[in-house]
């Protein structure tokens, strides 16, 4: 029977010559930790305000019952860490390396509270934390919780050569090699709690090495309540998924890194490649807007089953509320999108890009304008695939180019004189609009009370699950 131990890091006073096993007898180095062959129930604990150099590259796995855990120890309001990590956290400066933290081939590790960079000369494919699954098997238990995850001079250009370029690097990123399987996959993967900001990569990933092949097989994967600020690329990009859950995630100013010349095409959050997707109470504001897309949402190339999209919160994302790119690479098994109790808050350019001929629900959301004309209903199509029900469209003005080829049925229009072919259109709105941009903006409990009352006037109301 394996003793549980806890091995200890001080990058200031630790000595590699020690045992580890005690703060008192503290390793120092990233290398001498990476020597040690973990067992399950093990832990290893890295001082607060510590700061090491390289790759964090650990060995053994856990198992279900005792999982390996990293996470950080000492007081959380000693000495501040290098380069200002939140609270003090120990931080691991990747200096260039692939990866600052990665988990290759491991199973049942749990990473906590540590701070990650990972700043290089020249951009490249290089990541915050990486998990890096087996290429046969199936690699599982993994939890990346409460780390910071910043400066990662990754790659966010989009024409460069396969595997070089913005799509295999992120700041927390989770792969595995080839291609995923019924016996070869990613299972129970939770990545929750985060802070994610300045990184010239995408925010968070989950995919397999081969891209754009419809292969459905990671299994409960969970993307939850981190926050994304100031990404190279895109926001959140989860593929190669059954049912994944991305569910209470802050992301502003993707794309604020990346460039037209660059970057080219991102979106705040979306997924591909996944069957029956659950992307519910997110916040997404201020997506870049480059050649296109720009949107805070977007249903992408092979996906399945529904994809739907529910009391989530947008605004002033440059190229819209949701691109609709379900035909591309198209899957035999899509049954399309539903989009409900959403708000959204003046989100430029259009409330859908692109329409691909398969059908789409929008009902219960709260569509809120507050230009002098309202956005394009459906841009670069006509929307004929798009049925608007029962939700709100407060604009000031007309749509652009007019309500185009959509279906609406019984929706709100407020004081707007123009509308759509709709037997049921009603004037006003259900709710009261006055002040309502603002207030969205600063209180949460204010959007937790519009999605009950958006979803109580759309007639219908979908719980959201608690896991």
């Amino acid at each position: 029977m394996n003793t549980k131990r806890t091995f200890y890091l001080d990058s200031k006073n630790g000595d590699d010559t020690r045992t580890g096993l005690s703060p008192e007898e503290a390793w120092r180095s990233l290398e001498r930790a990476n020597e040690q062959e973990f067992q399950p129930g093990d832990a290893l604990r890295l001082k607060r305000g510590g700061s090491w150099h390289g790759m964090l590259r650990p060995k053994g796995s856990g198992s279900a019952e005792s999982p390996v855990t990293v996470d950080a120890y000492g007081a959380a309001g000693g000495e501040p860490a290098e380069d200002g990590a939140a609270g003090a956290l120990p931080v691991i400066h990747g200096d260039g390396a692939y990866a600052a933290v990665l988990l290759e081939g491991l199973s049942f590790w749990q990473v906590r509270n540590i701070a990650v960079t990972n700043r290089a000369k020249e951009r490249g494919v290089r990541q915050g934390i990486c998990v890096c699954g087996s290429a046969e098997g199936i690699t599982r238990g993994i939890v990346i919780e409460n780390c910071e995850i910043f400066d990662v001079q990754g790659e966010n250009r989009r024409n460069r050569n396969v595997y070089e370029s913005m799509y295999w690097n992120s700041g927390i990123y989770v792969t595995m090699p080839g291609r995923s399987s019924g016996k070869n996959h990613l299972h129970d993967i939770i990545i929750s709690g985060n802070y994610v900001h300045d990184v010239l990569t995408s925010g968070i990933r989950v995919n397999q090495q081969e891209d754009f092949i419809n292969d459905i097989h990671h299994t409960h994967v969970v993307v939850r309540g981190n926050r994304i600020e100031r990404t190279g690329s895109d926001g959140i990009i989860v593929a190669n998924c059954i049912s994944p859950l991305i569910d209470g995630n802050v992301c502003l100013d993707a794309g604020a890194l990346g460039s037209l010349e660059d970057t080219r095409l991102i979106a705040g959050i979306w997924v591909c490649a996944v069957s029956d997707a659950l992307i519910q109470r997110n916040e997404v504001g201020r997506t870049r807007l480059f050649e296109n897309d720009g949107t805070a949402f977007d249903t992408d190339w092979g996906t399945a089953g529904t994809t739907v999209f529910q009391y989530n919160y947008t605004h002033g994302n440059k190229g819209g509320f949701w691109l609709d790119c379900t035909g591309i690479n198209r899957n035999r098994e899509c049954e399309g999108t539903v989009l409900r109790y959403n708000i959204s808050v003046d989100d430029e350019r259009c409330l859908i890009q692109d329409d691909y001929g398969i059908r789409s629900e929008l009902y219960g959301n709260l569509f809120l304008h507050t230009g002098e004309t309202g956005p394009m209903i459906c841009c670069h199509r006509e929307g004929q695939s798009h049925i608007f029900t029962r939700n709100i469209f407060a604009f000031r003005g007309q749509p652009a180019l007019g309500w185009q080829s959509s279906a609406f049925r019984g929706n709100w229009y407020g004081e707007l004189a123009g509308l759509p072919e709709d037997p049921e259109a009603k004037n006003g709105s259900p709710i009261e609009l006055e002040g309502l941009s603002q207030r969205l903006l600063e209180s949460e409990e204010c959007r937790r009370q519009l999605w009950d009352r958006l979803a109580e006037a759309a007639g219908t109301r979908a719980e959201p699950p608690t896991d």
